[in-house]
């Protein structure tokens, strides 16, 4: 509820606008917006065609908040590990649910949550007092959970999931990965002792080949073992069975070049196929040209050129594979504008260093500096030719482009290789299975130095690094709100394709993180209400989809 306040400030009057709402049953103000002088306050709210005051984001969070209406995920979370009897703010269950809808909209570190949902309109849908959101409180919280309770709220938040999705037995993918938190602070020892090595653990995820839909996932301390293949994939395949889901088709999605030993275990077991990248095969295909090419069904977007593939044969293992091979014009225009810009980088370290060339063994410094800067920018060494020369009595250093190893470079923007033993999938479902993960963020080679930036045509926009947690138990509680958060946008998809909207889940979030509300002025009352803005034809389209309309400023059901 919004209303005008005064405040009384040396003698003169000052005029708010305060929202106030009950939270945990206590009156409460949540948001104050300050106007001025009674003659500021009355020319503000006499503006016509305001846009209102204090805008805050409602569409994001009303889409993920109405998503939870059929998980619960607090009650599941608080029925496992009950809240103490004198807590005081969000249960440990709610305080899951606020970092995972942060993590699915725009992710933060906890020390940065509570400011980014005071920018929102959090308050309108489960309102709670911003300071309980600080990252001593979420740890405070998050000390209480067990592994064996972490496990029983994965088992119990799949089965709901579960139960949510149509009942048939579709093609799972399998996403395996290590990830390394990221550096710590230094050693509060000092130089004294080497730095504290930052932990990493090995995630492996399950999810639903046609619904996108994460089915279930584990963590593994220290990285994943050397024969997860074996073991691993079994247990964690039984451990699906018994919340129903079953599969005889499984698929992995490698992030890096599949080894032989890999390829004979997967060739060994009935109902287990691959997806991997083939860097090694990079150069082969950057020879392919693209007249040879042809368009990908299904991946043109309006005002955007398809993208290109030219597939063939080769042998791999015991037998021969499909060889798949793409190129994305927009990915390429995005990778040729982040060469040029790191060649000119270098260009202008090394026009700093060609001031020291008469230096002593300044071949041997120029040579590793260059090293270590390519190494920095992901650039290989081999497209620079250095010369140290003399004129006269001075000694030079001139450089230039290698133009047959930039050219080769070029050839290998934009295109991705990937091999697969699926006979039975089209192109474009290889492709989508690919480029759809929901963990690997596998780069795409650049044709610069290893791999290059991050898939442009991913549809989810949600990372699960960088990790800014150092202990086993606080990192298995992250993934599991990311995978939370990868849950309730691969549900958004699936509920918008059931209403007809061919979005992606980003581009859907996108899209409704500009729905705002505002503070506006009723007609003919003249009273103070928070109401929501303009409501563009894509937003009315996706609530739509989710069962809603907007009328008179409130989204009402249909």
């Amino acid at each position: 509820m919004a209303h005008l306040y005064k405040k009384v400030k040396k003698g003169r009057d000052y005029y708010y606008i305060r929202e106030t709402q009950r939270v945990y049953g206590k009156p409460t103000t949540i948001n104050q917006v300050y106007l001025g002088t009674a003659d500021k306050a009355h020319a503000l709210l006499e503006q016509p065609e305001s846009a209102g005051f204090s805008a805050k984001e409602f569409g994001s969070l009303f889409v993920l908040n109405e998503l939870d209406q059929s998980l619960n995920l607090a009650g599941m979370i608080d029925e496992i590990l009950p809240p103490k009897k004198r807590t005081r703010g969000p249960s440990l269950g709610e305080l899951i649910f606020y970092a995972a809808m942060n993590r699915a909209i725009a992710p933060t570190s906890k020390r940065q949550l509570a400011s980014w949902y005071e920018t929102t309109d959090i308050q309108r849908l489960r309102p709670l007092r911003l300071e309980s959101l600080s990252s001593q409180n979420f740890w405070n919280h998050y000390d209480r959970i067990g592994e064996g309770d972490l496990e029983k709220m994965v088992t119990a938040f799949f089965r709901k999931v579960q139960s949510l999705l149509p009942s048939r037995d579709e093609p799972l993918l399998l996403e395996a990965v290590n990830l390394t938190s990221s550096p710590r602070s230094p050693n509060p020892a000092g130089d004294l002792l080497p730095p504290l090595p930052s932990p990493q653990l090995g995630l492996i995820l399950i999810t639903g080949q046609a619904t996108g839909v994460p089915r279930y996932f584990q963590i593994y301390p220290g990285g994943l073992p050397g024969n997860f293949l074996n073991g691993s994939v079994d247990s964690l395949l039984a451990r699906a069975a018994q919340m129903g889901i079953t599969s005889q088709d499984l698929t992995f999605i490698f992030n890096q070049e599949i080894d032989d030993q890999t390829l004979s275990r997967i060739d060994g077991r009935g109902g287990f196929h691959f997806i991997a990248p083939s860097p090694s095969l990079t150069e082969e295909a950057a020879r392919v040209p693209l007249k040879d090419f042809r368009p990908l069904p299904g991946s043109a977007r309006e005002g955007e050129d398809p993208v290109l593939y030219f597939e063939t044969r080769v042998p791999l293992g015991a037998g021969q594979r499909r060889l798949i091979i793409t190129f994305d014009p927009q990915y390429f225009q995005k990778s040729y504008q982040d060469l040029r810009k790191k060649v000119q980088k270098v260009h202008r370290e090394l026009g700093g260093l060609a001031e020291r060339a008469g230096e002593a063994g300044f071949s041997a410094t120029v040579q590793a500096h260059l090293a270590q800067l390519c190494q920095r920018l992901n650039l290989s060494p081999s497209l620079f030719q250095l010369t140290l020369s003399r004129q006269g009595e001075y000694p030079t250093l001139t450089w230039q482009l290698d133009h047959q190893q930039v050219q080769e470079a070029l050839g290998r923007l934009g295109k991705k290789v990937l091999v697969t033993d699926r006979e039975d999938w089209a192109a474009p479902e290889i492709y989508r299975s690919y480029t759809e993960r929901l963990v690997l963020r596998t780069l795409s080679p650049n044709g610069l130095r290893g791999e290059g930036a991050l898939e442009a045509r991913q549809p989810f926009h949600l990372p699960m690094t960088p990790l800014y947690h150092w202990t086993d138990s606080k990192l298995r509680v992250h993934f599991f709100v990311c995978v939370v958060a990868l849950t309730y946008l691969a549900l958004l998809g699936q509920r918008l394709k059931v209403g007809g909207l061919e979005i992606s889940p980003k581009e859907a979030m996108e899209e409704m993180r500009a729905l705002r509300s505002a503070i506006h002025i009723t007609q003919p009352d003249g009273k103070l209400r928070r109401s929501l803005g303009r409501v563009s034809d894509s937003q009315l389209a996706i609530l739509k989809a989710l069962g809603y309309q907007v009328q008179d400023g409130k989204v009402l059901p249909l």
